[in-house]
């Protein structure tokens, strides 16, 4: 995708991108990520401008498309959203790195094996229903936090409770030992990532800030919002009823947005599930938002274009985003690995058998042990009955399982090997003349 950008992008561009990619945090990462793969896909089925001038802002749009809707040429701009941003994800991490600083001072070591469940207050307030997680920005530790800490962790039974509560104005937290803590998974909180507000909202925000990209689109032009669904469950979605009526739903927030905007259009890319069987293929389900109250007829299907154009999603957003929190996306980690396939032919003499290449080389390289080896498909209870039956290996070869993979299958074709296997009576038995 970045090769197929490369001619439409400058070299500070292309920079830029790229080190948006790769940043460490993932929200940032995942939100270059849907970026790239919607640039491109745009590009693919129709003529494109990436960041073009205009003559009466400074700000660029991400991209000019004369052909995308067929009733006008297009300004796009892309983003994404994560349930990061509706969860206080920074605000509790950064609550969590205080109060492990001080605990690894008073024991060290100790932080690695804490949970932190923040908690939650709810309740109305002039006639409107508030809800929100305990933790603010201006968290810090007070002596008397520190206190209770202290007193916890010195008992000569620790952790003696497994658990402890920290609450004052700023946090309300309950901090439990655990055996083993992720340290990607290390904070939790009773309030699901929903929105109580229809503006205050991360989804409505990111669409006001978009908006102001496409300020200087010139009349007659059709200003488009991609948003894209990096782990939103407001985006995945869209329609979800609420039998309270306190939640506001992704349908409802984007109304709302498009009916106080300049933007024309706002269509929603989510990684999804064919149907509600676990089995069915994922598929990029778009959904779009006009203001117009009668569009003319197909002047949307260049967006099912672009949902085709982009490459089977292998994860839904949420999964993307614990993924490649857990670092299971960079280069050198643990390939995602094809599995294996056997069968054999004819008397069953020969076998062939398909192997994960990055598997087997990952093992060969001394990356993966051998129970790991066989945990990830690599079988090799089949291969010793192979060998055992008196098989060994006549041929390998690359079975490339195409470019949206992230791995080819070694195939070895085995068959039977008098070296390997004991002696017997001759196929053909008679006297000679």
């Amino acid at each position: 995708m970045l090769d197929g950008l490369g001619p439409l992008l400058d070299q500070a561009q292309a920079k830029d991108l790229l080190n948006r990619l790769e940043h460490r945090d993932v929200v940032a990462a995942l939100a270059a990520e849907v970026e790239l793969g919607l640039l491109w896909a745009v590009s693919s089925v129709t003529k494109t401008q990436l960041h073009p001038k205009l003559p009466t802002t400074k700000r660029r749009p991400e991209a000019y498309c004369p052909e995308l809707f067929p009733s006008a040429p297009a300004y796009i701009e892309v983003t994404a959203v994560s349930d990061d941003t509706f969860s206080d994800r920074d605000k509790m991490e950064r609550a969590a790195n205080i109060i492990s600083q001080f605990v690894n001072r008073v024991r060290k070591g100790s932080a690695k094996q804490l949970y932190f469940r923040f908690n939650e207050r709810s309740g109305y307030e002039n006639g409107k229903y508030l809800r929100s997680r305990c933790i603010t920005s201006n968290f810090q530790l007070t002596p008397i936090l520190e206190n209770s800490l202290r007193d916890w962790l010195t008992k000569s039974d620790w952790p003696n409770p497994q658990q402890i509560r920290l609450s004052n104005e700023d946090i309300d937290v309950v901090l439990e030992w655990k055996s083993y803590v992720h340290p990607e998974g290390r904070t939790f909180s009773t309030m699901p990532p929903i929105a109580y507000d229809i503006i205050d909202n991360p989804v409505y925000k990111r669409l006001e800030e978009k908006q102001s990209q496409l300020s200087g689109a010139p009349p007659g032009s059709y200003r488009c919002i991609f948003l894209g669904d990096a782990g939103c469950n407001i985006l995945r979605d869209l329609r979800r009823s609420d039998p309270t009526r306190r939640v506001f739903n992704g349908e409802q927030i984007i109304r709302h947005f498009l009916n106080r905007s300049s933007i024309d259009l706002v269509a929603v890319f989510s990684p999804q599930r064919a149907n509600s069987s676990t089995r069915s293929p994922r598929i990029w389900r778009v959904t779009y938002f006009d203001k117009r109250p009668t569009p003319p007829v197909d002047d949307h299907t260049g967006l099912a274009a672009v949902a085709a154009a982009l490459p089977a999603p292998n994860y839904e957003g949420y999964q993307a985003r614990s993924l490649h929190r857990q670092g299971s996306f960079a280069p050198q980690a643990r390939g995602q690995y094809l599995g294996t396939e056997i069968s054999s032919r004819g008397n069953l003499m020969s076998t062939s058998v398909k192997l994960s290449a990055r598997l087997v080389l990952e093992y060969l390289a001394g990356r993966v042990t051998s129970e790991e080896f066989r945990h990830f498909g690599g079988t090799p209870q089949v291969l010793e009955s192979t060998l055992k039956a008196g098989k060994t290996i006549k041929s390998a070869r690359i079975e490339k399982a195409g470019l949206d993979e992230d791995d080819d299958h070694i195939v070895f074709e085995l068959d039977h090997d008098y070296a390997a296997s004991s002696l017997r009576i001759p196929t053909t038995i008679g006297k000679t003349d």
